[in-house]
């Protein structure tokens, strides 16, 4: 009879008890679909649920490997905590895949100038890996920061491997623009193209989706070496288009989930969604061997709020990116045309190694399409796609659209959504509420086998 008297009671106090982290920070997890709104918002930028806990260190490593018989040179910047956060035992790890038109050190610094997403987490103990596309770092900057700032923007072509001894010049490239038409987050008014028989040109075009898989791989297996892996909880969040090649690393070495923010999709999912809206042109695109400006007029595009004084003040800093797309745009699109084209090219040049012939082209052809589709091994991973809800780039209908293609293909999918906030992590108060909430959906075991 006593047990049965306290036995709501009890059962009263120990649900309380769970929830109280919760009640005390003054905000809770959005459901599946739902929306963090402003009284949440405004509870986790006055508080102080994750404070910091660690000082980090920073490590530039840069890795030597080969891809169809051209040279290339990985860089990863690795931010390592003095006092490692854990989850059940295992140390936390992210990778980051940078965005379109910047490199890892926008994972350190804002355009503002302030601390980025990827310092943030350090300072909480989380390992970060800023992964940086081949071809985006300035292997020519005298400081050995991988700036673009003293190369003037419209002299800007990939650099590929540490061993180059100058910029490309103007007779390795032609320039072609389209006038009137402003930049969005899909398309841009410049586009720099190499000139056929330049070592450009060779680079450019052995620049396929699996050459970056090819670096991202050895970049974080440099970081967190293999036999550390189990001792790891290992998650990607790819930026903006660094989502597109983070889905398909998965083939090569599976991550325990996918956080997000402001996540592309596989190429896949782009076309699909394209196709919703009666849009059928984008495999067709001729975009092979193509580079993109991202210039002012890019960066007003994401700036809109801000007046044009801070805007001129931001773009200077933002300049130390590469302020360009290379090769990522027919792989992340699934622009079919583009990526037959970079195939047969690839196969008609004389300097492709025997290994590759030996394969055949039927093999060539599919190795170029592949990334463009979501691997098998996602099956077993877990997905959080979170976006803000004015993001200029991939607004909630899209982040909508890309599940529909993407759901059956990973173990499980959950969206979250922020009110009124954009795409890129400008701001401390935006990192501090989207940094809350990755270390909120980590507690919660989302990501737990």
């Amino acid at each position: 009879m006593m047990h049965s008297k306290f036995a709501v009671p009890v059962a009263l106090v120990v649900s309380l008890l769970a929830s109280m982290p919760a009640l005390a920070a003054g905000w809770s997890l959005p459901p599946d679909r739902g929306t963090l709104e402003p009284e949440a918002i405004a509870a986790i930028r006055n508080g102080n649920e994750y404070p910091e806990t660690s000082g980090y260190r920073k490590q530039i490593d840069y890795i030597d490997f080969t891809a169809y018989g051209q040279s290339f040179t990985q860089v990863v910047v690795t931010l390592v905590p003095d006092n490692p956060r854990r989850h059940h035992g295992r140390k936390l790890v992210v990778a980051g895949g940078e965005p379109g038109s910047e490199y890892a050190m926008d994972f350190l610094e804002t355009p503002e100038g302030k601390e980025g997403p990827g310092v943030w987490l350090a300072k909480r103990g989380v390992t970060f890996i800023a992964l940086t596309r081949v071809g985006r770092w300035n292997f020519l900057a005298r400081d050995g920061s991988g700036s673009w700032q003293d190369i003037p923007l419209e002299q800007r072509m990939p650099i590929f491997n540490r061993r180059q001894a100058a910029p490309w010049s103007a007779a390795d490239f032609e320039v072609k623009t389209t006038a009137g038409k402003e930049a969005t987050s899909g398309d841009s008014s410049t586009y720099r193209m190499p000139k056929a028989d330049t070592q450009l040109y060779r680079q450019m075009l052995a620049t396929t989706a699996q050459t970056y898989l090819a670096g991202y791989r050895k970049a974080i297996e440099h970081a967190l070496p293999p036999a550390q892996r189990d001792q790891a909880l290992l998650l990607y969040w790819g930026m903006s288009t660094g989502g597109a090649f983070l889905y398909p690393l998965a083939k090569h070495l599976p991550p325990d989930g996918y956080l997000g923010w402001g996540t592309s999709s596989t190429g896949l999912a782009y076309v699909y969604r394209k196709s919703k809206a009666g849009d059928y042109a984008t495999p067709y695109a001729q975009t092979a061997l193509r580079l993109r400006e991202r210039g002012y007029d890019d960066f007003t595009y994401y700036t809109r709020e801000l007046d044009e004084a801070t805007r001129q003040r931001w773009w200077q800093n933002a300049l130390k990116s590469p302020r360009f797309k290379s090769g990522e745009d027919a792989p992340m699109q699934f622009n079919a045309a583009a990526l037959t084209e970079t195939a047969l090219r690839l196969w008609q040049a004389d300097w492709l190694p025997a290994e590759y012939r030996q394969r055949g082209l039927p093999a060539l052809l599919q190795e170029v399409m592949e990334p463009s589709l979501p691997p098998a091994a996602l099956k077993t991973i877990p997905v959080l796609d979170m976006n803000g809800t004015r993001d200029e780039a991939i607004p909630p209908k899209v982040v909508d659209a890309h599940r529909e293609v993407m759901e059956p293909q990973v173990a499980k999918y959950r969206v979250a959504r922020v009110r009124d906030f954009s795409h890129y992590l400008y701001t401390q108060d935006s990192i501090k509420v989207v940094g809350n909430l990755w270390l909120r959906f980590i507690e919660s075991g989302y990501f737990d086998k």
